[in-house]
Formats: structure tokens, sequence, C-alpha cells
């Protein structure tokens, strides 16, 4: 598996590196205009500003979201329908290891995504935390605040949360990975077999959900994150006056789907690897 993950992240190594540059590009723009707004003495973003931050988060967030789905699928789509993608049926490995070793190269090449992306978004929060407090908040107490509140403060929230984000881009991954496969396998035709598998992937996941929430509510099976602040980071601002960020905010989570995701998620994989094994035809 090791020898797949590997040929996976080199095969990936420029498209990896391309996208982190659009970010970094994109960015840097942004924090160059946001830098002249405060040094500018008005303390005040600019018409530059007002283009290039909304598309450099825009660029950031919706790109790290999007690729939070397709790096779950270990880029299956790659697999089944590049037209190199037979050499990877000939390496004697089982269908399982082939999935396997691609769903953890594609988790390692999203963590590259979401951590740069954490680190503009977060950036782009202190930029605006100087703006809004009008300079008496320096642009690193900003930063500062803000990974206090995320690594320190909500340690544990956090640690949850990024355990259920792993469930979701696990199970997610696998759902997409199975209907992929299982449409390719009787599908010959790419933009069926793909419409084919968007509409299973979107039953599956709507059915799991429905049954899985259900579950919980009649056993009762809740889980809270409770987010602290510990003070408001907009403290001198209208937004600060009016309460805007609460002392505490308490989410309540479902249990029952992600255990159900799991367990069918395992299912979907190992399914999806004997079809891989069995019926797919590159």
């Amino acid at each position: 598996m090791f020898e797949i993950i590997k040929y996976q992240l080199k095969g990936r190594k420029n498209s990896i590196l391309l996208l982190l540059a659009i970010f970094g590009i994109v960015n840097l723009i942004a924090f160059g205009v946001e830098t002249v707004g405060i040094f500018s003495g008005k303390l005040a973003f600019g018409p530059s500003a007002g283009f290039w931050i909304p598309i450099s988060i825009g660029t950031t967030f919706i790109t790290t979201v999007v690729m939070f789905f397709i790096c779950g699928t270990g880029h299956v789509n790659e697999l089944l329908y590049k037209d190199s993608s037979y050499l990877m049926l000939t390496v004697p490995r089982r269908g399982w290891e082939v999935l396997g070793g691609r769903l953890i190269a594609g988790f390692v090449e999203f963590i590259a995504y979401a951590v740069s992306a954490t680190l503009f978004l977060s950036m782009h929060g202190a930029f605006a935390a100087v703006i809004s407090n009008r300079g008496s908040v320096s642009f690193f107490g900003a930063l500062g605040f803000i990974y206090k509140q995320i690594f320190i403060v909500n340690f544990f929230p956090m640690l949850q949360l990024s355990l259920i984000l792993l469930c979701i881009f696990v199970t997610t991954g696998i759902f997409i990975t199975f209907a992929a496969v299982g449409s390719r396998s009787f599908v010959k035709n790419k933009g069926i077999a793909t419409a084919v598998s968007i509409a299973v992937f979107m039953l599956m996941t709507n059915w799991s959900m429905q049954l899985g929430t259900a579950l919980s509510e009649k056993l009762g099976w809740f889980t809270n994150l409770r987010f602290a602040m510990e003070a408001p980071l907009f403290a001198g601002t209208q937004w600060g006056r009016m309460n805007f960020v609460p002392a505490e905010k308490i989410l309540a989570l479902p249990v029952a789907p992600f255990l159900f995701f799991l367990v069918l998620a395992t299912i979907l994989f190992a399914g999806a690897s004997w079809l891989m094994e069995k019926k797919v035809e590159l």
C-alpha cells in the first residue's frame, strides 16, 4: 500500500504545487491591499481590497471544500477514466489496497490544502480585526488571539470537531468511490456513469442521514461541543457592543449518523474493492 500512496502523491505533485501557488498568489495580493489599508492612515479598505479580499477568500474556501470531496475519493475518477489508469491494475495489489492507498494519499493532499487555507483565512481575520478596532489591536495580537482560541481555549472541542470532520472525509469519500466504481463497472459511458454515481451518492447520503438522525433522537444519542470565547475580539466595535460574539456556543450533534456512516462505509469499501478486482475494465 505504501507504494500506491507514494505513486499517487508523486503523480499529483505538480497539481498540488500549482493549487497551493494559486492560493499563495491571490492571498498575497489581498494581504498587500489590506496592509495598504492599515498603513495608509485611514484604517479602511479601499476599492482594490473590495475586489481582492472576496476573490482570495472565495478562491481559498471554495477550492478547499471542493478538494475535500475530491481528495476523499483518492481522485477515483482519474483511476477509472484516465488513459494510463490501466497501469494501476497491473500491479500485484488487491482492490482494497489500491483504493485504501489512494484514500490515504488523498487525505495527505487535503491536509496540505486545509493547513494553507486555515493560515490564509486566519490572517484575513486578523487584518479585519485591526481595521474594525481602528488600530487598537495589532495584526500579530489579533492573529495570536485567533490561534489561542482555536488551539488552547477550545482545544478539546476543536479536537472533537477534527475527528468528526475526519469521519465525514472518510465516509463521504468511500460513498462517492463506491458510487463511481459501481457505475463504472456496469455503465461504460463516462457521462452517464458520472450522473449515476452522483445520484447514488446523494440517495445514500440522504437515506443514511435520515435514518441515523432518527435513531439518535429515539435513543437520545447526542454530543455537545462547547466553544468558548475568552474575550470578544471586536470588543471596541459595534459588533462587540451588540454581543455579536457569545461567551459560549453549544453545538449539539447526533452521534448515530456518524456511527451508521462508519459501518455503512466499511461495507461499501469492501464492495468497491471487490468491484475493482472483478468488474472494472479499464
